[in-house]
């Protein structure tokens, strides 16, 4: 089960007019299932089931205020996260269902079992949905941990075919020789572990857009690094992997590159 918040001041969920009007500029092609139930809605999309509940308060524990600076959104202070006292919390159980591979199966109309990162693209854009439909101030991803700002989320869920960005928290910290590290956290959601990367300060922007190409690699292909293989970032550029302690839990080995 994965499990996504949207911040709100009050415990309203969307109607379904509001959602249907988002699901069509979000979710393209895509039906989604509407069913009011006594503890909220149930939505179903592509053989999958999303519950969404209503609950007055914050997330418990401060759990959505502390992972707010893990975002891109909140970057050099470009969004912080304003008081939310409400939240809808979204949850997704069962298989979800994708088109069948191949010219025949998609003339054919036959479908497979959606894969894991297929599985949690359709779960984020109806995510992003509901956060339009009820103008969210947030969206926490309990996994990564990480909440985004609304804009954020919604833009990267419609724009991107692997809106990996949104599952993951990001760490930045300056290191000696005006470089910096970033950090991953929530890999483990995908099954893999987490990346550390060094760069150059004054490249940032670039290093980060490497960054989540090299997490995409991996996640589009479904396995870890090998220690000491070569990521590709351009002709000239392919740094080496190498396993090390994390530098926020020596008992977490994540995958490090230099660039």
């Amino acid at each position: 089960m994965s499990l996504a918040s949207v911040l709100t001041t009050t415990p309203t969920l969307p109607t379904r007019a509001a959602l249907e009007a988002a699901g069509r500029e979000l979710m393209p092609g895509v039906e989604v299932e509407w069913k009011e139930t006594s503890s909220g809605l149930t939505l179903g999309i592509s053989g999958a089931t999303v519950r969404v509940a209503a609950i007055p308060g914050p997330v418990p524990n401060a759990e959505a205020d502390t992972s707010a600076f893990l975002s891109l959104s909140a970057v050099n202070g470009r969004w912080r996260l304003g008081k939310h006292t409400a939240h809808l919390a979204l949850s997704l159980e069962g298989t979800m269902q994708a088109k069948a591979s191949g010219l025949l199966g998609r003339w054919s109309g036959d479908t497979r079992a959606a894969s894991p990162l297929e599985r949690l693209s359709g779960y984020t854009r109806l995510v992003a949905a509901v956060t339009k439909a009820v103008g969210g101030l947030g969206v926490h991803w309990a996994a990564g941990p990480v909440t985004h700002s609304p804009e954020f989320f919604v833009q990267v869920a419609k724009e991107s075919p692997l809106p990996l960005p949104l599952w993951v928290g990001v760490s930045l910290t300056p290191e000696p020789g005006e470089r910096t590290s970033v950090l991953s956290f929530g890999m483990q959601q995908v099954a893999l572990p987490d990346l550390l990367l060094v760069g150059p300060s004054r490249e940032l922007e670039d290093t980060i857009d490497f960054f989540f190409s090299a997490l995409a690699t991996v996640a589009e292909r479904e396995r870890a690094p090998e220690e000491g293989e070569t990521i590709p970032r351009s002709l000239l550029s392919r740094p080496r992997v190498h396993y090390v302690s994390s530098p926020v839990d020596a008992a977490v080995q994540v995958w490090k590159l230099e660039i």
